[in-house]
């Protein structure tokens, strides 16, 4: 039978959930780790810094719409890689932190880095935790890519010690599981109804195009919206270039004016966060139309007539 170092199993596990690239820094105990994630045809870039790989698996993450892997060393790599981690949080970027740990056997024995990984990283991730055993390897690294991209995308950890690294199982042991393919929410078409009886009935609409937009590739539908709408619309910073910059409908060089103006606001993947001054520009009149992928968004800060939860390019 063959046999697997839980390094192969890991690298095998990645591969299977369609890694392409990792991001990372190699030192005791990922070095084997890096070695066979390469061996699986898998790009792996090195860095000098954890911040510096921790940020760009989170941006190539958002880039791409699927979890930016980072491999990073124990102790000090995982702490200097919550940089990203809770860049990723605080965006709704998914990244999947990979981080080596002493040996399950020398826990609390002042092993080489040893650290309390998975506690010290579970407030700033959706999910956080450490493989049983070397064969369940592949079902952790499944759920933690179920957790970064499904709903409100966020980042996970993984913790793999250096005795799960280092030791072997047969292959035929080891647990199967599944490519997570994201799944889409559509909003209830009774709102959307609503939504599209407020919006005809406006008189100063305006569309707010937010990141979550952008992260969702929802270009082509709301460039159809705004042409046929006519409504002028307001991109945030991330939500540039979702509709080109020297549309017409533009009102970025009004901003303050059309905020205060709009007797309808509807939000697309944008949150009433500081960058839309808490939703405090707008009138007390105005209804709100809020589209996102998180339920628990929907009228943070300001109260909203509809909202619609589900994936922007459905709703």
């Amino acid at each position: 039978m063959t046999s697997l170092s839980g390094a192969q199993v890991l690298a095998k596990a990645l591969k299977q959930q369609g890694v392409e690239v990792v991001f990372g820094i190699v030192g005791i105990p990922v070095v084997e780790v890096a070695d066979a994630i390469q061996a699986e045809g898998i790009k792996f870039i090195a860095f000098r810094n954890e911040q510096s790989c921790s940020y760009a698996a989170s941006a190539w993450g958002f880039l791409n719409q699927k979890p930016g892997v980072c491999l990073v060393v124990s102790g000090p790599g995982v702490v200097h890689a919550l940089a990203g981690v809770v860049n990723s949080q605080v965006n709704t970027w998914p990244l999947v932190l990979i981080g080596g740990s002493c040996e399950t056997t020398l826990e609390g024995a002042g092993a080489f880095q040893e650290c309390l990984q998975v506690e010290m990283c579970r407030p700033y991730t959706k999910y956080s935790a450490r493989p049983p055993t070397i064969s369940q390897i592949p079902s952790t690294v499944e759920r933690a890519f179920r957790y970064a991209v499904t709903g409100r995308p966020s980042a996970t950890y993984v913790d793999l010690p250096a005795d799960f690294i280092q030791g072997h199982v047969e292959e035929a042991s080891v647990v199967g599981v599944r490519q997570v393919s994201p799944t889409f929410a559509q909003a209830d078409p009774a709102d959307i109804q609503r939504a599209a009886e407020i919006l005809a009935a406006a008189k100063s609409p305006l569309i707010v195009v937010g990141k979550g937009a952008a992260y969702a590739r929802a270009e082509a539908e709301i460039r159809a919206l705004v042409d046929k709408y006519q409504a002028p619309f307001l991109p945030t910073p991330m939500g540039k270039g979702v509709v080109p910059d020297a549309h017409p409908r533009n009102v970025s060089s009004a901003r303050s004016l059309a905020l205060k103006g709009a007797d309808v606001v509807l939000l697309l993947g944008a949150r009433l966060n500081w960058i839309l001054h808490f939703g405090r520009r707008f009138n007390e009149t105005t209804k709100i139309i809020q589209v996102d992928i998180s339920p628990e968004e929907m009228g943070v800060n300001v109260p909203i007539e509809v909202g619609l939860q589900g994936h922007l390019p459905l709703v």
